[in-house]
Order: structure tokens, then sequence, then C-alpha cells
């Protein structure tokens, strides 16, 4: 459906994808175009390795108390009010983690560790979105690590009239959990045009120096 509306979807790396049993894919939150968008673009692409776990695959968003809602222009609020709904139809596929309790995340990050075994997930770990790759949200990796499923990194973008979806092989942990944020970041960031993740060029060249060395 996605691509009979809005174009064949460029991927590559499929074939890395886990052919069978659970994952988890970690993306950037592309900021180009509305969030159901970019995640129905991974969707087109991810049909082609494993049509078997599309329709069930649960996507884990951060959910913020919308305090500037009075203050949004017209046009902002009517854009998450589409998005809104659009999750919200969705809702047997989205897990929702609040973000300003911790009690509440805490449980739901519990309850995504019992869905992660059953079925794959998609995770934006960024936590916010951006047109350029920045960083990742503290205790991200260390978590998807925990899951103890495979995680799947995932490039996702929108150039000249086309989307493009990059996959990578599961990630292979270091191993120093306390890497684990970094190796999300980096194993994003290398699947992404260098103008797209910028501030992670340098720390890049470092790390495959590093790698090429010798084991982390």
């Amino acid at each position: 459906m996605f691509e009979a509306l809005f174009g064949k979807v460029d991927a590559g790396g499929e074939e890395l994808i886990p052919e069978k049993g659970s994952f988890v894919l970690v993306v950037n939150h592309f900021h180009g175009a509305w969030t159901p968008f970019v995640t129905a673009a991974v969707l087109a692409a991810l049909k082609r390795r494993r049509a078997d776990v599309v329709d069930d695959l649960a996507m884990v968003v951060g959910q913020r108390a919308d305090t500037k809602k009075n203050k949004r222009f017209f046009v902002a609020r009517w854009v998450r009010s589409i998005v809104m709904w659009v999750l919200e139809r969705w809702q047997h596929n989205v897990l929702r983690i609040p973000l300003g309790n911790s009690n509440v995340s805490i449980d739901q990050l519990r309850t995504w560790r019992r869905v992660a075994t059953a079925r794959p997930s998609l995770v934006f770990p960024e936590g916010l979105a951006s047109i350029t790759f920045e960083k990742v949200r503290p205790g991200a990796g260390q978590f998807v690590r925990a899951l103890g499923v495979p995680v799947v990194p995932c490039a996702v973008w929108y150039h000249q009239g086309q989307w493009h979806v990059e996959f990578d092989a599961p990630i292979a942990w270091a191993k120093s959990p306390e890497l684990s944020d970094l190796q999300v970041g980096l194993s994003i960031a290398r699947l992404l045009p260098a103008d797209l993740a910028p501030t992670w060029q340098g720390l890049l060249e470092r790390w495959n120096r590093a790698h090429d060395a010798g084991p982390a």
C-alpha cells in the first residue's frame, strides 16, 4: 500500500535481517516527514524479507505530556492530532513509554521486554525526531541489548522524491555494556549519508581504526 501511494522504496541489506525469530529494529527518527510515513517506509522494506512479521511488529514510542498544547500553531496541532489518530488505530502494535514518570516507564519497559521475545519490535533510540542523526538517548543501547534478541540497525531517509531504507547485520556487542549506546549510534550512523549523521563521522573513523586493530 505504501509503495503504491508514495513510490517504490529503495532498500538494501534486507538479507541481513534474521530469517526467523524475534528481533528489534533500531531506527533513526528521521524528521523529514511524519513518523507514520517513516515507519511505513521501514515496514515496506521489511516486508520483502519478513512479510510474516509486518502486521504484528510492535512500535515502541515515547509519549510526553503535551504541555504546549495551547501555544502550538494550528498546523502543528493538526499534524500532532493526525499522528495520534494513526497511533490510536494501530493500538495493538504500539507500546507507549510515558516520559517523565519513571515508575510508569519502568513498567512499560518491562512489558516491552516480554513483548520482544514474542514478536519483533521497532524503536527510535534517539527519543526525539531530527533531520540529522545526532545522539542516542542515554541507556537506550543498554536496554535493547538486555532484551536478549538480535538488534538490527536500520537507517531511513528521504531524498530526491524517494524513500531509502538500509539494514545491517545484528549488532555484535562489545564486552563492556557501557559501550552499548555508542554501538547503537555508530551502527545507525554508518548506514546514513555522511551529511545526515555529521556528528558521528569522527567517532566512526576512530571506532573503525580500533576495530581494524583488534577486537573491542
